[in-house]
């Protein structure tokens, strides 16, 4: 099982032709979910450092070569085949992307995708023929949406909604009933309406959604991209799927090099909010009883948070809770490969059977300085390249030893 590839047309998701790309990377994420991230944003979907050599081309000619990889109509999907001798297997979608600017030299071509995010960057909720000569003031408005149904309906207005800019997302909540409004989408304000930053924005709300976007084939020949995100209910995307078993026996198992990363917390935190000078918003947090009170204390760390949105004591303070920890934290990571068979010579984890946001259930057994047991985590990310194995970031937790 490998790799294959699709040169696609970007504005409809036709596949164009095959092509043979021996070097790439990926890196696709939920969220930010490091140990300092204060804002889970929208994550990522990114796929790096494709180099195609001119051979792997079906074209002769300059011309006939710049137009098959030409940044501004074609894109790259990538799937995941169980057998690439088979030409009828045309393998599940994992990344879709647009190509980006490439690097050209004699022998081959590099390039980086952009994902549907990094479209969305140049793309602003503006209402063709609202942004005027003289003034502009028309506003964009939703009243009773929910989130994913507001990032629905940004995204149809950037893509579908615009002379030439139909691209194959399927916005797949729009007109979703909810309780939120936005009513501040204003055309002279258009610096600060990128719709990826609208999106990213609305992940960032208390009680914001996971957002994904995930390619899939809707006919033999076309490709389309389905934007994907946890509802008001319940935040997390794919959190309804049974989790994935993996296991770390001493150096064995179906995570390999489990690495284990910790922390240290901050018992006291300062925050600070909207205002200025001395009229600055400010909040305190402080958990002091494991400096003062306990036998073999840690030395006391204290750290700062800063929210100028926060335009009031009560908004700041849920926020800077919601940050701050006290305690050891602890990270995992380790590696899977997508190859690896069961006793039948099945794949026991193949490539797009699972997503960054799902649940995993980790057993461990044999770790020098953790307790054998099973530990119930969420997978965050996944990095890897041409070959069929993975890099796994899992999300952060209170270490078993404080």
């Amino acid at each position: 099982m490998s790799w294959r590839h699709w040169i696609i047309d970007i504005r409809d998701g036709q596949v164009i032709a095959p092509i043979d790309i021996p070097s790439f990377a990926w890196d696709m994420s939920i969220s930010d979910f490091g140990f300092q991230t204060t804002d889970k944003g929208a994550g990522k979907a990114d796929e790096s450092s494709l180099t195609v050599p001119w051979t792997a081309l079906d074209a002769h000619t300059p011309s006939g070569r710049d137009s098959l990889l030409d940044s501004r109509r074609r894109g790259i999907l990538t799937c995941w085949v169980r057998d690439l001798h088979d030409p009828e297997d045309m393998g599940v979608p994992i990344m879709w992307g647009k190509i980006g600017s490439r690097e050209d030299t004699l022998l081959d071509t590099t390039f980086s995708l952009e994902s549907p995010m990094a479209i969305l960057q140049s793309r602003y909720a503006i209402r063709d023929g609202a942004f005027k000569d003289g003034t502009s003031t028309d506003t964009i408005s939703f009243d009773s949406l929910s989130y994913r149904g507001i990032c629905s309906e940004l995204g149809r207005i950037a893509t579908d909604a615009k002379q030439g800019g139909g691209l194959p997302i399927d916005w797949t909540y729009l007109g979703e009933a909810g309780a939120h409004q936005r009513t501040n989408y204003q055309a002279w304000n258009v610096q600060n309406l990128a719709v990826s930053q609208l999106i990213t924005n609305i992940a960032n709300s208390k009680g914001g959604p996971d957002v994904a976007f995930r390619p899939y084939w809707s006919d033999p020949s076309h490709a389309r991209v389905r934007f994907l995100a946890g509802s008001d209910a319940d935040v997390y995307l794919d959190m309804d799927h049974l989790p994935i078993t993996l296991s770390s026996y001493a150096g064995a198992g179906s995570l390999e090099g489990l690495a284990i990363y910790y922390q240290e917390g901050y018992q006291r935190w300062y925050g600070t909010g909207a205002g200025q000078d001395e009229s600055t918003i400010t909040a305190y947090w402080e958990q002091m009883a494991e400096v003062t009170h306990t036998q073999d204390p840690p030395i006391l760390r204290e750290a700062v948070f800063g929210d100028t949105d926060a335009d009031n004591l009560a908004l700041l303070k849920e926020h800077l809770s919601g940050v701050a920890t006290a305690g050891r934290l602890m990270q995992m990571t380790g590696s899977i490969d997508f190859n690896d068979s069961d006793a039948r010579g099945m794949p026991i984890h193949p490539c797009g059977s699972f997503w960054p946001g799902e649940r995993v259930d980790l057993d461990v057994a044999g770790f020098s300085t953790l307790p054998d047991g099973r530990y119930e985590l969420r997978l965050m990310e996944m990095i890897g390249d041409q070959t069929s194995k993975a890099m796994c970031k899992f999300d952060v937790l209170d270490a078993p030893f404080q």
